[in-house]
């Protein structure tokens, strides 16, 4: 009988050697890093996202064909969307929902996980400060690093 790990253990336990990682592992990997809790959440079908749960909605990212537990060298691109709380259980709004990252396919796993996690960071930090009167819960430190500069966010405690 061949093992089968659960989606947690596939995104953050050692593997061994000759076992491939699921494409989710990195991107969850570089959220965290960020103070971003994602956890992985069951979509149906055997389909696995990422999910946080903010004020006034949800965030998913998934591939863009919806799964992250898709072997790594089987990815493709990541979509990261912000699905608002329904106004009403009879009507959920689909329309309200808001794409913050579309990968357009062209870019390695690594490079599009990069730019998938910087753009959703930058989205929350938006996001917060253009709803809230308080003081930030996050902040973003510029780190200069060839080529690019690159940005981390740090969650207040």
């Amino acid at each position: 009988m061949a093992f089968v790990r659960t989606i947690e253990s596939a995104l953050t336990d050692e593997l061994p050697d000759g076992e491939s990682p699921v494409a989710g592992r990195p991107i969850y990997q570089a959220l965290r890093q960020r103070g971003l809790a994602f956890e992985p959440i069951h979509t149906g079908g055997g389909y696995f996202a990422l999910s946080l749960l903010i004020p006034g909605g949800e965030i998913l990212i998934t591939d863009d064909d919806g799964q992250i537990a898709r072997p790594a060298e089987f990815h493709t691109a990541w979509l990261a969307c912000f699905y608002p709380e329904p106004t009403s259980p009879f009507d959920p709004n689909e329309e309200d929902v808001m794409d913050i990252y579309l990968g357009d396919g062209s870019l390695s796993l690594a490079d599009d996980t990069a730019a998938c996690t910087e753009t959703v960071a930058r989205w929350l930090t938006k996001r917060h400060a253009a709803t809230s009167t308080g003081p930030l819960p996050a902040r973003l430190e510029i780190e200069a690093a060839a080529p690019v500069a690159r940005r981390a966010l740090t969650l207040a405690t």
